[in-house]
């Protein structure tokens, strides 16, 4: 009996232990549930949520976010995999990275702007926009333009074929353009005839049009790309220590690149390149061509030397056009697709003329590639292909 009694004491004590071992494991359950939602909270907002890069969906979740995507701009962004969460298959830039750097200039506002300064009237025309030649055009209703006359019509040429060579491959750091004749008896350009003809600007020549952006700084060259052996090539501890606003400015950097490569504008970085044999502090100095706003977006300016110009001195600076492609080894996505879509189509200044002719009233009359020069941009083209492709088997 007295066995008995001990057996079910025993059984009633077990009882009450795992009643509260189920009470107290609950409660902290519970607990790790609240305290999971709050270090989440930070992320939250990037998670479901589907961007498309590449034909492919990436999930923007904890995979692919930094730990502190909560943290305030200016912050060291420091993560726990560095490279994991801001480079994927070594040599792209992170899906999430990239849903960061949004478009510069809306589709949109880019149709809308084009359309107006095409025919709106010139009230005020003035020194400004950079080179001597440019002048800031004010229109009746406020809105500000640069006006480019250009040496001679192929740089007006080059600058408005590097602005829709952009377009095709989905850059949208280009200020929105459009070309305009300088007839002098319309309606146009009649209030500012004296101005034009005291430039001695040909009547009837044909000008660029591009938006006067305010409030704009001047632009550094990357610590790290102002060393000729150094290249955009980063290591987890580099990266540690960059902000998420500086690693948004390099995706663009990354395309800028490759954009004057295409082009082969020799005016902007690869100047900089060239001038080191005898300026050996110009790579600190502010970038030809090369503007930022306040919300950090790059601006690239001034394009007259690109494709027509760049092509036909093309012998004396591809040495350092191909010095600064190499300097490059992580890309956009976005961008890549783009290369590759015109490398597979062999014809991509057919692709350009169409989509030139088909925004611009005055293509026909301005002119387009020669079959030269259209072979030199397939060529190279190709070339910054094999370029992303030889970097997937090094990196």
């Amino acid at each position: 009996m007295r066995f008995e009694i001990m057996k079910a004491g025993k059984v009633k004590l077990c009882a009450s232990l795992c009643m509260w071992l189920g009470i107290v494991t609950w409660i902290g359950n519970v607990k790790l549930y609240f305290w999971s939602v709050f270090v989440q909270q930070p992320t939250e907002r990037g998670s479901g949520v589907v961007l498309s890069f590449t034909n492919e969906q990436v999930n923007v979740s904890e995979r692919h976010a930094p730990w502190n995507a909560g943290l305030q701009d200016g912050k060291s962004f420091r993560t726990r995999s560095p490279l994991d969460n801001v480079i994927e298959h070594r040599v792209f830039w992170s899906a999430w990275l990239e849903g960061l750097s949004t478009r510069v200039f809306d589709v949109e506002h880019e149709r809308k702007w084009r359309d107006h300064v095409r025919y709106a009237r010139v009230v005020v025309l003035e020194a400004g926009c950079g080179r001597p030649t440019n002048r800031l055009a004010t229109f009746a209703d406020g809105t500000r333009a640069c006006v480019r006359y250009g040496i001679d019509a192929d740089q007006v040429l080059g600058e408005t074929l590097s602005y829709y060579l952009a377009e095709l491959l989905g850059i949208s750091n280009l200020p929105p353009l459009a070309l305009s004749k300088l007839n002098l008896s319309s309606e146009q350009w009649a209030s500012v005839r004296e101005n034009i003809e005291a430039l001695e600007w040909s009547p009837n020549a044909i000008v660029s049009l591009t938006e006067f952006i305010p409030n704009v700084t001047g632009v550094f060259i990357p610590l790290h790309l102002r060393k000729q052996q150094d290249s955009l090539q980063l290591s987890a501890e580099t990266i540690s220590n960059m902000t998420l606003t500086y690693l948004v400015e390099l995706t663009q950097w990354s395309d800028l690149i490759l954009f004057d490569y295409l082009t082969a504008n020799f005016d902007r970085i690869v100047s900089h390149i060239f001038s080191l044999q005898w300026d050996a502090r110009v790579m600190e100095r502010t970038t030809n061509n090369l503007l930022k706003t306040v919300s950090g977006h790059l601006l690239f300016i001034d394009n007259e030397a690109g494709l027509i110009h760049g092509y036909r001195v093309l012998d004396l600076w591809e040495r350092y056009h191909t010095l600064l492609l190499s300097s490059s080894c992580i890309f956009r996505r976005s961008t890549v697709r783009r290369i590759s879509e015109m490398k597979r189509s062999g014809n991509s200044a057919k692709l350009l003329c169409e989509l030139y002719r088909a925004r611009e009233p005055l293509a026909r009359e301005l002119g387009s590639l020669s079959e030269e020069h259209a072979l030199t941009l397939q060529n190279r083209i190709d070339a910054v292909y094999k370029h992303i492709k030889k970097c997937t088997e090094i990196m």
